[in-house]
């Protein structure tokens, strides 16, 4: 087992130990699965900080989706040292916006970006090359919440023209009856999708 495999391995025993399961919640017939417990471990929540920073070295941008999507792109920001950009539900930031509605498991939404958010980002950032950005998120379910990010960070990406760059994505489980990862595939097959437990 190399470096990589044995970095997944762990971290998929730590999601597998922490995660909590809760039928019909929020709604009858949805199954909700609780990520949370994992934060109250800092030895668990660490093995899968490990395992990001070794899988996503060449990234220059991570974004966490709203809201436990923030607790885990502030702590690979922090251990990559590169920004962390928001991604909001409407009406929740201020300023000229970006937005993609899309549809979930019990209901539809919209998600919000700055339009102007990459004017903060340091000059040797925004020349990157190869500039690579990082979606974050918790749970892979039928794939509605990450299509409509990836196509919020398009819109954003070529606003500021910088239509060459790549777009990955990870989550800590997906559900994989509802097959997310093929609705996101027949959309954008340019975007990898990087799950670490499928149940």
């Amino acid at each position: 087992m190399d470096g990589y495999e044995k970095l997944q391995s762990c971290a998929k025993k730590a999601v597998i130990k922490r995660s909590v399961t809760y039928p019909d919640w929020p709604n009858k017939g949805v199954s909700f699965l609780d990520i949370s417990p994992l934060f109250l471990s800092y030895e668990d929540f660490d093995t899968l900080i490990n395992y990001w920073q070794y899988r996503f070295q060449d990234v220059q941008l991570v974004v966490g989706l709203e809201a436990r999507g923030f607790i885990l792109a502030t702590a690979i920001s922090q251990r990559l040292k590169i920004p962390m950009m928001m991604m909001r539900k409407k009406g929740k930031l201020p300023g000229k916006t970006l937005s993609e509605s899309y549809t979930k498991e019990y209901g539809k939404d919209e998600f919000e970006i700055q339009e102007d958010v990459f004017r903060h980002l340091s000059p040797a950032t925004k020349s990157c090359k190869n500039f690579h950005v990082l979606i974050v998120d918790d749970i892979l379910a039928t794939g509605g919440t990450l299509c409509a990010s990836i196509e919020l960070v398009r819109k954003l990406l070529k606003a500021n023209s910088m239509t060459n760059a790549k777009i990955s994505t990870s989550l800590i489980s997906s559900i994989k009856c509802l097959k997310g990862k093929e609705n996101i595939y027949e959309k954008y097959n340019d975007v990898s999708i990087d799950v670490i437990h499928e149940i």
